[in-house]
């Protein structure tokens, strides 16, 4: 089928890849939750491998059709392993294990774009602290203790983030994707969720992930400006 505009041929994409995975979806989200799906949600769907929906207004599943079950059943690995050693809270991760799909319950808390834009740069400072804390925990997790942690020198997707280049490299892991989109925050503007971990891997420049947040931090001052 071919549709010209972008936006609509991967809404379209995503809503056939969406009714011929619904049986699957099913049968996960009951062995995983004991509950049945009432409802299944379009939310996007990146190039032609990739679809994120929403289930019961409750749970996110991202299918990926260019990888194998066991590099998510991997990624649910890292995830899990990850947790418990950082302060903020992030999804715990199911995967499938008959295909390559992941689920998440919905983590609470708000987007930063439901705040108004002078209430978020009031806050600048603390949330740029929280951030840099977040970062330090993430890097304070010692590589040799994942296990197999040779599993993770790649993220689940392709396009992970550039890092930045250093005369002083060291493994550390990253998030590789802290955009201002990936926090969710309190009503006073803590953050209390980080989302969006796909792209997690080991990188050798322990700057990669401040210089992700700034990069994107920037971009969204300045197009909120005027």
């Amino acid at each position: 089928m071919f549709v010209p505009d972008g936006a609509r041929r991967a809404r379209v994409r995503g809503n056939i890849n969406r009714v011929l995975y619904t049986p699957r979806i099913k049968r996960f989200i009951w062995r995983t939750y004991h509950e049945r799906v009432k409802d299944i949600k379009f939310v996007r769907q990146i190039n032609l491998n990739r679809v994120c929906l929403v289930v019961n207004d409750k749970y996110f599943v991202k299918l990926f059709r260019n990888i194998t079950p066991q590099r998510v059943q991997n990624y649910e690995k890292l995830m899990n392993f990850i947790a418990p050693r950082i302060s903020i809270q992030m999804p715990i991760v199911h995967a499938d294990k008959r295909m390559a799909m992941y689920v998440s319950e919905k983590l609470p808390g708000r987007t930063i774009h439901t705040f108004d834009w002078k209430t978020v740069m009031k806050n600048e400072p603390k949330i740029k602290k929280q951030v840099a804390k977040l970062i330090d925990e993430i890097q304070a997790i010692k590589i040799e203790s994942i296990p197999h942690h040779e599993l993770y020198s790649h993220s689940l997707q392709p396009e992970r983030a550039t890092e930045p280049k250093t005369d002083n490299p060291r493994p550390v892991l990253a998030h590789f994707d802290l955009n201002e989109t990936n926090f969710l925050f309190d009503d006073d503007m803590n953050i209390c969720g980080v989302i969006d971990w796909d792209m997690c891997s080991i990188a050798q420049n322990p700057e990669t992930d401040m210089f992700v947040f700034n990069r994107f931090w920037n971009r969204y001052k300045d197009a909120n400006k005027s």
